[in-house]
């Protein structure tokens, strides 16, 4: 795998984690309303805090590889200069 790849791949991974983030917070804030669209999501409350926990490690995961990735192709860089 390349740096540039790697690269790719982590901030692919920011800006879906961010979506799944937007998600679950539209659906804290409907948490416990009813299924009709005009009052809310009607989700679990309990869910809706897990999957913003576990998009929240998503997005700080891809972001170490993107850090990872940056600093590498610093080093290259740095190398060949």
């Amino acid at each position: 795998m390349n740096v540039t790849s790697a690269l790719s791949t982590g901030v692919l991974g920011v800006n879906r984690g961010l979506d799944g983030v937007q998600k679950a917070a539209s659906d804290i804030a409907g948490a416990g309303k009813s299924d009709t669209p005009e009052e809310g999501t009607g989700n679990d409350l309990n869910q809706s805090l897990a999957d913003l926990a576990v998009e929240k490690n998503a997005v700080a995961a891809s972001t170490k590889v993107v850090q990872s990735a940056d600093e590498t192709l610093g080093t290259l860089i740095d190398i060949r200069a």
